[in-house]
């Protein structure tokens, strides 16, 4: 009896040095129900809204549902809406990536911009992509490929333009 005792407690012990750890690579917390406020000098800038928030160990801030974020004038009106149906905020970089069909409205211009993917950085207020963009305006349609603008979308340059584009004047 002693003898088969030995050898199932010698057993047991070779499975535990088989074992290895594994690093748990989720969420450190979830939040749920965001609504976020940037504001400077006492007034309102952005607000940022989405229904979840998972922040991982490296302070990465994943939000897997719809995104909104609000851009605000120096007034207090809301000028802008960016939308996003999925975004991550990139701690190293400072830098919120958009995702899925991502729309931005800037109700002032009256101008709709399209895309599948958008940078936004907080720090130089200023957005960007690569991927394909189309923009209305009140009187047209312009397509391009890759586009840079201030956060508010009021001043951009869509890059790799496509399709038609109108010209009120030429310089002469």
């Amino acid at each position: 009896m002693p003898l088969t005792f030995c050898i199932i407690f010698t057993s047991c012990e070779e499975d535990k040095k088989d074992f290895k750890k594994q690093e748990y690579k989720g969420p450190i917390s979830e939040v749920y129900g965001i609504n976020m406020t940037y504001s400077d000098s006492a007034r309102l800038v952005v607000r940022m809204t989405t229904d979840v928030q998972l922040t991982m160990a490296s302070e990465d801030k994943i939000f897997p549902k719809e995104i909104r974020v609000f851009f605000f004038d120096k007034f207090g009106n809301n000028t802008t809406k960016l939308r996003g149906d999925s975004a991550r905020f990139i701690r190293a970089k400072n830098l919120y990536r958009i995702m899925g069909k991502v729309q931005i409205d800037n109700q002032v211009k009256h101008e709709i911009l399209e895309t599948p993917e958008l940078f936004w950085s907080p720090e130089t207020k200023k957005i960007y992509t690569d991927k394909q963009v189309d923009i209305k305006t009140p009187d047209q349609v312009l397509h391009g490929m890759g586009m840079d603008s201030n956060q508010d979308f009021t001043d951009y340059t869509i890059r790799k333009v496509t399709g038609v584009v109108s010209v009120k004047s030429l310089p002469q």
